[in-house]
């Protein structure tokens, strides 16, 4: 029987992100089915890389880091290599999707668009964080923005957006048309899941008496909320000197000014397969961004997957959130807000109800329902 060829363009996969474990994921689920699939992954590198590894195959197409230019210089390269290869499914993700508008299609090819976010919204929130002049300077990033997300909104036979806010906002700012499919984020709940708290703190080296809060993000401080995770933490360690904040991801050099503070422990690096040690061991984790295109994002259903009291502000957009019940939504990081966690977390009916549905909603999110999804998408 012959294989269907199927192309994921998108992050890097050396990269420990949140697109490239959302590929990684769809992938597993593609194998876990037994799908006779040629699975192909091409991505932006700094070298020209060819390779395999568990019956995939990885090409690396060498683009200079040239700040916005490189991602167009990409999609150039892209449309080069699709032009001399076929492939039966192509689906492209974010920004990388723009080689698709000179794109002569092959015959009996399927196009998909994954859109993990709406550049121009993203890139508004982004400026706000400037003054005037500096966002007068930068203002061109929105028609950066704009151009580079458009193509696959004509020419994709289908678009994947990772959230009703996503297929909202990819809408208004270019139009509406048909076969667009809301698919929240799946998540391996084999990896995430209710743990012993105390037997993983003492696998870690976390002290068993202490209130943890983690912050997964990489990146700046800005678009994530770590300076809202530090800010609302300094409110709750006043109430509580046991407590201390996990943070995971940021450089700590780049972000000292937040992460300088003797109730945080950062961990810039921590291996993909132990992440899940860390929701395991905390109390709550903070989804605090100031945009974020997935709801819930892959971090927020791992998180709840594994038990712990979710904190999400009101401008994440965590759409499957209901305040109160599955989490909580808070909008001002300050003593009162820290007061109501603190409330919660010491009220073990009331933050075992909450982590209860909290779980009860991840498991809608499985791998195996996502994937099921999918394919129902790419099949129109």
């Amino acid at each position: 029987m012959k294989s269907t060829r199927i192309c994921f363009i998108g992050a890097n996969p050396h990269f420990d992100g949140g697109i490239t474990n959302y590929q990684k994921n769809l992938i597993k689920y593609i194998k876990s089915e037994n799908r006779n699939f040629d699975i192909t992954w091409v991505y932006k590198s700094e070298k020209e890389e060819k390779y395999s590894k568990d019956g995939v195959s990885y090409i690396g197409l060498k683009v200079k880091n040239l700040p916005f230019i490189d991602d167009f210089i990409f999609n150039k390269k892209i449309k080069k290599y699709l032009d001399k290869n076929y492939f039966n499914i192509i689906n492209s993700h974010a920004i990388w999707g723009y080689w698709m508008k000179n794109y002569k299609r092959k015959e009996n090819q399927i196009l998909i668009n994954t859109y993990h976010g709406a550049t121009f919204p993203y890139y508004k929130v982004h400026l706000k964080r400037f003054g005037i002049i500096k966002r007068i300077i930068l203002s061109p990033l929105l028609l950066y923005g704009y151009l580079i997300e458009k193509p696959p909104i004509k020419k994709a036979d289908s678009i994947i957006c990772v959230s009703e806010k996503v297929k909202r906002q990819i809408e208004e700012v270019y139009c509406k048309r048909k076969k667009v499919f809301v698919i929240r984020t799946g998540v391996n709940l084999n990896n995430f899941k209710q743990r012993d708290k105390n037997a993983i703190r003492k696998e870690i080296g976390l002290e068993k008496d202490k209130i943890y809060g983690l912050h997964i993000a990489k990146g700046g401080y800005w678009i994530k909320g770590l300076d809202r995770a530090v800010k609302l933490s300094e409110e709750i360690y006043r109430e509580d000197k046991n407590y201390r904040l996990i943070v995971i991801g940021p450089d700590y050099e780049k972000n000292k000014r937040f992460l300088n503070k003797e109730f945080i422990i950062s961990l810039e690096k921590v291996q993909r397969d132990k992440i899940s040690l860390y929701y395991s061991a905390s109390d709550v984790f903070f989804c605090l961004s100031r945009y974020e295109g997935g709801a819930p994002t892959l971090v927020t259903s791992e998180a709840m997957a594994s038990g712990c009291l979710l904190v999400c502000s009101r401008d994440s957009e965590q759409e499957i959130i209901e305040d109160d019940k599955n989490g909580i939504i808070i909008e001002n990081f300050n003593k009162n807000d820290a007061e109501r966690i603190m409330k919660i977390l010491k009220d073990k009916r009331k933050k075992d109800e909450i982590i209860k549905n909290s779980i009860k909603t991840a498991k809608e999110l499985s791998l195996e329902k996502w994937g099921k999804r999918y394919f129902e998408a790419v099949n129109g």
